[in-house]
């Protein structure tokens, strides 16, 4: 049976949400999620920004922006607040973007959490699942297509891993069962070494025209 594996970030995101008691799609909430980090949450029509003086930190939304652009840069600020150091006025261009790369990734993790997409019952149309997660997750529907390409292609990453780890075990109880230490790829076929006896077998590559 297929087990999703969670990355690192989803991981932390995760925790994060667990700490906040923050378990469900509903309840993800700027004004709650800052409140519950320390975090001074405040609407102005400027750009959206993360401020960090002295370890008071604060995050300014564009309240030019929609309910649901809001939802989407608070989750790009702050991982600035949460990951990033420094100011960006006296950074290099290339660490910017480093930086503004990282914070784009982590808002697609924050604003749609992986281990509750999970948990959604996602139709198998595109048109139709990117308006499930745009509406149950208060994000744009650009965005949510976006988040489901990024959970698509890492659900395929999962389960090709499974398959090479479930193929590298099988193959090591087959060399273990047969005393076999090496095999080794020639031409077409495989040959079956052991360090007592030398070559103990032969494996041909199946034709793949069959």
């Amino acid at each position: 049976m297929y087990s999703y594996q969670s990355t690192p970030l989803e991981q932390s995101i995760e925790q994060l949400f667990g700490a906040l008691n923050i378990r469900e799609p509903h309840e993800l909430d700027p004004e709650t999620i800052a409140a519950g980090l320390g975090i001074w949450l405040h609407y102005a029509p400027v750009a959206s920004q993360a401020i960090d003086r002295a370890g008071l930190q604060s995050v300014v939304l564009d309240n030019r922006l929609t309910r649901q652009e809001q939802w989407q840069d608070f989750g790009h600020e702050l991982c600035h607040l949460l990951h990033h150091a420094g100011n960006q006025l006296t950074m290099g261009e290339s660490f910017i973007r480093f930086q503004e790369t990282k914070a784009a990734n982590f808002a697609y993790q924050f604003c749609v959490p992986t281990f509750m997409l999970l948990r959604c019952e996602l139709p198998r149309l595109e048109a139709e699942a990117v308006a499930v997660i745009a509406s149950q997750f208060g994000v744009t529907p650009e965005f949510a297509k976006e988040r489901l390409k990024r959970h698509n292609r890492q659900v395929t990453s999962n389960r090709l891993a499974e398959k090479l780890t479930a193929y590298f075990h099988a193959e090591q109880l087959f060399k273990r069962k047969e005393g076999i230490d090496y095999i080794v790829q020639t031409g077409r076929g495989k040959m079956l070494f052991c360090r007592e006896r030398g070559v103990i077998g032969y494996m041909g590559d199946r034709d793949e025209s069959e």
